[in-house]
């Protein structure tokens, strides 16, 4: 894979944005990011009604997916990509489309979410690329 160096550091980014929104999830204190500004309020995304799905933070299915992803990339190296990535991609892809609907629908925005976001989409996006 001609991008692998550039895959590697998204997803491990990604793990550890991810791994701070979950200790964020569970201890809101530990929160640091502007709020009360009218679009920019992590404390309202990261504490709303769409932050849970199915009974699971969506912080925690993001760091799931994060770490998965990057021991995928560790196995599989530079190898053709299998079915089950694909399928993993696309699922990665329903959480950062969850995520950004989620926030417009409270009209406040997360930049660590939004970091998320944009690294599981920029990490997808790099490993097709890299085929």
């Amino acid at each position: 894979m001609k991008y692998a160096k550039l895959l590697f550091i998204l997803l491990l980014v990604g793990t550890i944005d991810a791994a701070y929104l979950v200790v964020v999830h569970f201890s809101p204190a530990a929160l640091y990011c502007p709020s009360g500004n009218s679009l920019i309020d992590c404390a309202s995304v990261v504490q709303s009604q769409y932050s849970v799905v199915l009974g699971v933070p969506l912080a925690v299915l993001g760091l799931i997916w994060t770490v998965v992803a990057l021991v995928l990339f560790l196995k599989i190296g530079r190898e053709k990509m299998p079915f089950a990535v694909n399928v993993w991609g696309l699922l990665g892809l329903v959480g950062v489309f969850y995520s950004v609907v989620s926030m417009i629908a409270l009209g406040k925005a997360c930049l660590y979410c939004s970091a998320l976001d944009i690294l599981i989409f920029a990490s997808i996006l790099t490993s097709y690329i890299g085929r």
